[in-house]
């Protein structure tokens, strides 16, 4: 009788274990497509691609982000942000952003992105510089049906606005060189 119970007992640890695996494997399955709409979305940006930048973006796409001007902490709207990545990339033109280490869990994805370029044009109110920089991000995105749907961003502001030029502010009379 013993083993009989041993047997069952055996029977359903092996059918949790398997049915367990197979929910383990349909998550990690769209964590790994997650994961690759990310990176699909860096790369449509990167290369300048801004329709297919648009394409991987939820139509209610948000984006949080303490380290801007009050009115940019937190857009609302794929128009509205892609308008905001316009004139980014406008003001920077070619630039190379590289993803470091990367992890998702369900719909979200977390990654570190290193971002190194030059801005040759205006971005917001900061005239170009001609300077170069590099600034590092640490990003974490929701996905909905295979688009981003949320962004929270961080990133050091202060030593982006240090290597333009533009931080501390020029005192009036000295010259900012």
């Amino acid at each position: 009788m013993r083993s009989l119970v041993a047997v069952g007992c055996l029977s359903v640890g092996l059918l949790t274990g398997f049915s367990g695996c197979s929910c383990d494997v349909a998550q990690q399955e769209l964590e790994e497509k997650n994961m690759a709409v990310v990176r699909q979305s860096h790369a449509a940006l990167a290369s300048g691609d801004l329709e297919g930048f648009k394409a991987v973006l939820a139509p209610n796409y948000v984006r949080h982000c303490q380290a801007m001007p009050p009115e940019l902490q937190e857009i609302r709207g794929t128009e509205t942000f892609l308008a905001f990545i316009e004139e980014f990339v406008s003001g920077v033109g070619v630039y190379e952003d590289v993803i470091g280490p990367m992890i998702a869990q369900g719909d979200m994805v977390a990654y570190v992105s290193t971002m190194t370029g030059t801005q040759t044009g205006p971005i917001g109110d900061l005239p170009a510089s001609g300077r170069t920089f590099t600034v590092v991000n640490i990003i974490i995105q929701r996905l909905e049906d295979g688009k981003v749907a949320e962004t929270w961003v961080s990133w050091d502001n202060v030593a982006m606005l240090s290597q333009l030029g533009f931080f501390p502010p020029p005192v009036a009379g000295q010259d900012p060189d």
